[in-house]
């Protein structure tokens, strides 16, 4: 009996091992995340749920970064008019909605709907820093040979300090962390 718990013990001590470099790795990817733009990138996709997603990714479409803007994940009750009603008709133009995504999985499925609609090839993907590696995690295995520069959205209040670690925005971390783990092992 000690011997199984000693081998428990040392199994316990292993993954909680693996498991905390993992995390590591993990915050430092979504921390380090910085915008490096293609050569030429031919859409914007921006998957809704976080603060300021929309908002950055309207902004990087009236900067020119790219010719058009696919929205999703939109609730189905919200309409553009509602969506995009300080936004300048022209970029109005631009831009196109999805309604039923509810979840990354299916974001990574309705945008790759629309590109190959499209017929794209490039993208800049918009979403909170601590959702970016799950989000290309399931945009990559939805489009594998789509070329995506990744836009990582910050909130205001984060900085080069660490006083985001005593925030919500620490919690969201540790919880996207477990969900990529489950994407990763179990969903691919």
């Amino acid at each position: 009996m000690g011997l199984i718990k000693t081998i428990f013990g040392y199994f316990f001590v292993l993954v909680a091992t693996f498991w905390a470099i993992g995390f590591i790795a993990f915050a430092g990817v979504a921390i380090g995340m910085k915008y490096r733009p293609l050569e030429k990138s031919e859409a914007i996709v921006v998957l809704t749920g976080g603060n300021d997603r929309i908002k950055e990714a309207i902004r990087l479409l009236e900067e020119n970064n790219a010719p058009r803007l696919f929205i999703s994940g939109v609730d189905g009750n919200v309409t553009g008019f509602h969506l995009l009603k300080e936004v300048a008709p022209e970029i109005q133009e631009k831009i196109e909605l999805g309604h039923w995504a509810k979840t990354t999985r299916m974001n990574a499925i309705e945008t790759a709907e629309w590109v190959q609609k499209n017929n794209i090839h490039s993208i800049i993907l918009v979403t909170s820093f601590y959702h970016i590696p799950r989000s290309l995690l399931e945009v990559k295995r939805a489009l594998p040979d789509l070329r995506i520069s990744p836009f990582a959205v910050f909130p205001k209040s984060f900085g080069e300090s660490t006083n985001w670690l005593h925030t919500r925005y620490a919690w969201q971390l540790f919880l996207e962390y477990h969900k990529f783990l489950v994407d990763y092992f179990f969903k691919g």
